[in-house]
């Protein structure tokens, strides 16, 4: 399975439940993490970074092959009982790639195409002719997180809201949020399925599992909680479900094996920090 992620990797700096450090972050590189310890996945990342980002990619395989800029995209994360204070910088290193011939093969081949950005200012009219050159038979994901996000003149995330959904939405497949990303974010799930009827909107809920819109069909995909005291690095959970839902749902079409899978695969990632995240994967499949 190939699958490419167009967004933005960062450099993290993360203190959360246990834990704190620095490292490589983004839905990009976490979903690479896991997507390396499946069967027969190839991932490619297509993303800005600087010259200092260079010592965080590790094994990763970025789009263009060298630094964009000197600075990369900096996010700071302090996460305590599943809620995360935010603060970004180097916002101005990170526009997106423009379109090139470097990006096209792995854009062909590709069967799952993620849209993950962590700033807002991937334009509907870029993504359009991104998808353009996109193998037409992969199933297109989009993270829309980065579009609830505006910043202040401290550079700390604040509230935005999604303006571009319209337009955004009726070029995917499936969308993925966090029950966090807004005040009512299932109403506003429902009214994006109901102006696109072929949408999958799923909704994360922490240790409650998650939710699945579509055509008016509604179903909860429950988790095994974990206690809070059992629980090493939350930071990442979100994009370990997406990458889950997203191989699983290529394979079966079926969103609940699908929404089982990736809900089982983030609670095994709850024990880990991020650069330990270890998988067991007969595990996943046995889980129905």
């Amino acid at each position: 399975m190939n699958i490419t992620v167009l967004g933005h990797v960062c450099i993290d700096k993360n203190i959360s439940e246990r834990s704190s450090y620095m490292t490589a972050g983004s839905p990009a590189m976490f979903m690479d993490k896991i997507f390396r310890q499946f069967p027969n996945v190839t991932t490619t990342i297509i993303t800005p970074y600087g010259k200092e980002f260079l010592p965080f990619q590790g094994s990763a395989v970025l789009i263009p092959n060298q630094p964009t800029s000197e600075k990369t995209l900096a996010y700071k994360n302090i996460t305590k009982n599943t809620i995360r204070e935010q603060k970004a910088y180097n916002r101005d290193s990170a526009t997106p790639v423009p379109l090139n011939n470097e990006m096209r093969t792995p854009l062909a081949l590709t069967d799952v195409l993620f849209i993950a950005p962590l700033l807002p200012n991937y334009s509907a009219e870029y993504l359009q002719s991104v998808i353009a050159v996109t193998n037409p038979q992969a199933i297109k994901i989009l993270l829309p997180q980065a579009y609830y996000r505006a910043f202040d003149e401290h550079d700390r995330v604040i509230k935005r809201q999604f303006l571009e959904a319209y337009e955004i939405l009726q070029l995917v497949d499936i969308v993925i949020v966090s029950e966090q990303d807004q005040i009512n974010m299932k109403k506003e799930l429902i009214t994006w399925v109901q102006k696109h009827p072929r949408l999958i909107a799923v909704m994360t809920m922490s240790e409650k599992g998650a939710l699945a819109l579509k055509d008016g069909n509604e179903i909860m995909l429950p988790a095994i909680p974990v206690p809070q005291k059992d629980i090493i690095d939350s930071v990442g959970s979100g994009d370990i479900f997406s990458a889950g839902f997203a191989y699983r749902y290529q394979q079966t079409k079926d969103r609940e094996v699908a929404g089982t899978f990736a809900n089982a695969l983030a609670r095994q990632c709850l024990f880990y920090t991020p650069d330990k995240i270890k998988i067991d994967y007969p595990l996943l499949l046995e889980r129905k």
